[in-house]
């Protein structure tokens, strides 16, 4: 090598590529040209030489090549995630092509062996870059990259309930899996998961209307890892469509965040009214922890009877649970009925029974009870009774003795008295089941028993002895139906016996004596009780054994304080353990009256013959200085062959009321006789064939004192006498009849059941007739006494004759013995037939007979009562009931008074439009012995 000294040399090689300088990599295909140059200086000279070599070009060839970010390995991950059984993770990686030309790259999600557990794996191109999968990203297998181009993918790993570590790796390569990159590993813990429940209560579970329960909402983690954060949920809206409302400020929590909802959707930490909604967020739950979350509800009146359910939801991660529980929204309606003060006595118990050994038909026997509201709503009930042995009318009574007023409104806890009192109709065993139904659809019952019932009463009598002082001094007894004056004593008897096999225990006989009569003293151990003019002896007979008598007296004295026409009236009651209604005895009635009625009569003419007119003149004075006498009754008899003139009787002038006549006994009402006052009457007889000797009357009156009941009876009897002469004029008589239509063949004019026949022509023989008035009535006065014929006229009544079986001819000719006032009736047979009686009933007391006999007619029915009796009859009542809701139109269906021995017929009309077979009753006879 040749040096040369100061010469300086430099050697430049130039390199020039073919494609344009800048690119981070130099792209396949790219020409890259060499060419070297050398500067020098030779020695001695001042300017560089250049020297250039040759030109040596080269072709770059094409290199394929990927990379994938972020690195990792089993050992390492460059990612990882720890999740619950079910979650997702999202791993981010960006693919890059390192190669010098574009390309396809493979794009592959794998786990590695290492894995215990499997996921899901899916790789998704992130279009947006946001790091999560979107729903328009797609997924992709296979990029097409050009040099340097960078894409990001997510590796979406979805794992399932199994636990364990996932190692996922995301693997690029190039075409045939050539250069993969494939050192890109991430990893995925699956843990052990929560497992929540929840619970829910209603307390109380059955909530009455207007008050609250607490609702008690819970959810437990009772698996082993913690969970994610957890919402409490419980949503209200169908709780308050049926009436049970969340009470305001009564949310509570033990843990996280209470939240509130008026819409279901948007929830705020503020309570906002009205609330639809709770619940609580926390953050996590661990295992074995709890979040309670605790309200109130309210139950209005409309979730009455509703069972109204409710649902609350636990949420973590991707999952929900839920729990259930139902609020039963009603009242416990109930009722107790038992005996008095034990009303909840066990039904159907022993000590749910009330029993009596006996009791009386007609009398009533009373049980009492306790009705009790046991329920927790106030209610109505009502009290009935039924019979499962026996029948009796039942009357209720409240605590204020009155009618019991049903429905009874209790509150509860509230009670109520309830009385009842039976009165049994029929001898014999008695059960009563009484039931108290309430309108909440209660019930309950007792029982009310009665051993027999017996048909017989105890016997109770009284009667009583008056006397006064006669005028030497002596005792004297006064009649029976006289009257007492102020003085005179009057001693009373009471008798009182068990007709019972069974005793009667705890008697007790009180006697409230007249308040115008004194005390003076009482056999027994009477106890005297009270002030004059109040008085009641009053004695406590113990036991009365079976059969056994007891008799009573008291003496007492008639009172100053007693006036005119009062009657003083006494009735005795008893009283035992077993008949708590006092039962009366009968009432004896004592007349006061110290004045006198003073009667006066007189007759007309002293002296008479057949046919003749006797007016007698009654004047009756009333002698009392302080008590008028009311309802006045005249009696006069008059003497055989004496009849009554209808149509004659005067009152003070005034036409008066025909009387009553009963045997032959005339009776008027003769209405009011005033204090130191008169009446008088007149009336007029015709003396008939049958009146023989002296005719004398004998007249009697008796009245009501003002102000009492009593009888005030004229101590003497006024009597008028007329001679009978009858050859004074000659012996003429009258003959009188009816001509009528006999309905029901008797031969015997009825007055309501009969019809009258108008302008029938009635021939006498001798050429006299006459043509009956509307009534059906004729006369032939003036008629020779003696034997007659009398006729009616065919052709003046459409009626054929009746035939009269007993006198063996038609009622149309008729022979007659005419002696004074002759009677002769004509009945014709009805057209249409006899009328039959609907019912004929007899009825037989002892020797007396009563027969009923019932017609229907037109527009109505009519009634015919005979009464035979042999004796005469004091204190008569005769009922005859009229069917219900009939009219009566014409005489009367009772009587009350005495009557002599013989026949009494009584007939009556009454109107009634229902079925006729129910048109007939059954009359009640009765008397005093």
């Amino acid at each position: 090598m040749t040096r040369f000294p100061h010469t300086t040399t430099m050697l430049t090689a130039l390199l020039v590529l073919a494609a344009p300088a800048g690119a981070a990599r130099t792209p396949a295909g790219t020409e890259i040209t060499n060419q070297a140059q050398a500067e020098f200086v030779p020695p001695a000279a001042t300017d560089p030489v250049r020297a250039v070599s040759n030109t040596v070009v080269t072709v770059v060839q094409a290199v394929c090549s990927v990379s994938v970010t972020p690195d990792g390995t089993v050992p390492q991950p460059g990612q990882s995630a720890t999740l619950l059984p079910g979650e997702s993770a999202v791993f981010a990686y960006s693919v890059v092509n390192t190669g010098n030309t574009t390309g396809n790259f493979p794009v592959l999600a794998r786990s590695e062996t290492e894995s215990t557990v499997s996921p899901a794996l899916r790789v998704v191109r992130d279009l947006n870059g946001n790091g999560q999968p979107d729903t328009n990203e797609p997924e992709v297998t296979e990029l097409t990259l050009a040099p340097d181009d960078r894409v990001d993918l997510l590796l979406v790993v979805n794992t399932s309930d199994a636990q364990g570590d996932a190692y996922v790796n995301l693997i690029a390569s190039c075409a045939g899996g050539q250069n993969a990159d494939s050192n890109n590993v991430s990893r995925v813990r699956v843990g052990p998961p929560p497992v929540l429940g929840v619970q829910k209560s209603f307390t109380p579970a059955l909530v009455r209307p207007g008050t609250e329960t607490t609702v008690t909402v819970s959810t437990s983690n009772t698996g082993q890892g913690e969970s994610r954060e957890v919402i409490l949920t419980d949503l209200l809206s169908d709780q308050i469509a049926q009436g049970l409302t969340f009470v305001p400020g009564s949310a509570r929590t033990n843990t996280g965040t209470l939240e509130y909802t008026q819409d279901g959707v948007n929830w705020t930490a503020a309570e906002i009214s009205p609330v639809r909604g709770v619940r609580v967020r926390a953050a996590s739950l661990a295992p074995g922890a709890t979040i309670t979350l605790t309200f109130r509800m309210l139950a209005g009146a409309e979730a009455e009877n509703r069972v109204i359910p409710n649902t609350a939801t636990a949420q973590t991660g991707g999952g929900s649970v839920s729990g259930s529980a139902s609020a039963d929204v009603r009242y416990l309606p109930a009722v107790a009925i038992g005996p008095v003060g034990v009303p909840e006595a066990p039904e159907g118990t022993p000590a749910d029974t009330q029993s009596r050994p006996f009791a009386v038909v007609g009398q009533q026997v009373c049980f009492d009870h306790t009705v009790k509201n046991t329920g927790d709503v106030r209610d109505n009930f009502r009290v009935t009774v039924t019979y499962p042995v026996g029948g009796a009318t039942s009357v209720l009574y409240g605590e204020n003795g009155q009618p019991l007023a049903q429905p009874l409104t209790l509150d509860p806890g509230q009670t109520a008295f309830v009385r009842i009192c039976y009165d049994a109709p029929q001898a014999g065993p008695l059960e009563a089941l009484i039931t108290v139904n309430g309108d909440r659809g209660t019930s309950n019952t007792t029982r009310d028993l009665v051993g027999n019932v017996e048909a017989t009463f105890p016997e109770l009598a009284k009667s009583f002895t008056a006397t006064t002082q006669g005028d030497a001094g002596q005792t004297v007894t006064i009649p029976a139906g006289g009257t007492v004056a102020a003085g005179d004593t009057i001693t009373y008897t009471l008798t009182v016996r068990n007709p019972y096999t069974r005793p009667l225990t705890n008697a007790v006989v009180t006697d409230p004596i007249p308040a115008h009569v004194d005390f003076v003293s009482a056999s027994a151990g009477g106890v005297l009780g009270g002030q004059p003019g109040a008085q009641t002896v009053t004695w406590n007979l113990g036991t009365l054994a079976p059969g056994e008598t007891r008799t009573l007296t008291i003496t007492t004295q008639v009172s100053t304080r007693a006036r005119d026409g009062e009657s003083l009236n006494n009735v005795f009651n008893l009283v035992t353990s077993e008949l708590s209604t006092p039962m009366p005895s009968n009432e004896v009635r004592t007349p006061v009256w110290t004045a006198k009625l003073v009667i006066l009569k007189s007759v007309s003419a002293p002296e008479a013959t057949y046919g003749d007119r006797l007016t007698y003149t009654l004047k009756i004075t009333n002698e009392s200085a302080t008590t008028a006498i009311t309802d006045a009754v005249v009696t006069d008899t008059p003497a055989r062959g004496l009849e009554y003139i209808p149509g004659t009787s005067t009152l003070a002038g005034q036409p008066l009321a025909d009387p009553s006549i009963n045997a032959g006994v005339l009776t008027w009402n003769a209405g009011t006789i005033p204090a130191r006052g008169s009446i008088t009457i007149t009336y007029q007889t015709r003396v008939t064939p049958e009146a023989a000797g002296d005719l004398v009357n004998t007249v009697q009156v008796s009245g009501t004192g003002a102000g009492g009941v009593a009888r005030a009876i004229a101590s003497n009897r006024a009597v008028a006498t007329t001679r009978l002469n009858p050859l004074k004029f000659a012996p003429i008589a009258d003959i009188v009849g009816t001509v009528f239509v006999d309905r029901n063949r008797n031969g015997l004019f009825d007055p309501l059941l009969d019809t009258p026949v108008e302008r029938a022509r009635v021939l006498l023989a001798g050429g006299r007739q006459v043509v009956t008035d509307p009534k059906g009535r004729y006369s032939f006065p003036n008629v020779p006494m003696g034997t007659h014929a009398l006729r009616l006229d065919p052709n003046t009544t459409p009626y054929p004759p009746l035939k009269l079986p007993q006198e063996g001819g038609l009622s149309g000719t008729q022979t007659v013995q005419v002696r004074g006032l002759t009677s002769v009736d004509f009945p014709l047979a009805p057209l249409g037939g006899d009328i039959a009686a609907l019912r004929r009933t007899t009825l037989t007391v002892g020797d007396v007979t009563l027969n009923k006999a019932v017609y229907a007619t037109e527009g109505g029915y009519v009634v015919i009562l005979t009464l035979n009796t042999p004796r005469a009859l004091d204190g008569v009542t005769l009922l005859d009931p009229l069917p219900e809701g009939a009219v009566l139109k014409e005489g009367g269906h009772t009587y009350s008074g005495s009557l002599a021995a013989g026949e009494r017929i009584f007939t009556y009309r009454f109107d009634w439009k229902g079925e006729p077979r129910a048109a007939t009753t059954d009359p009640v006879l009765s008397w005093r012995y």
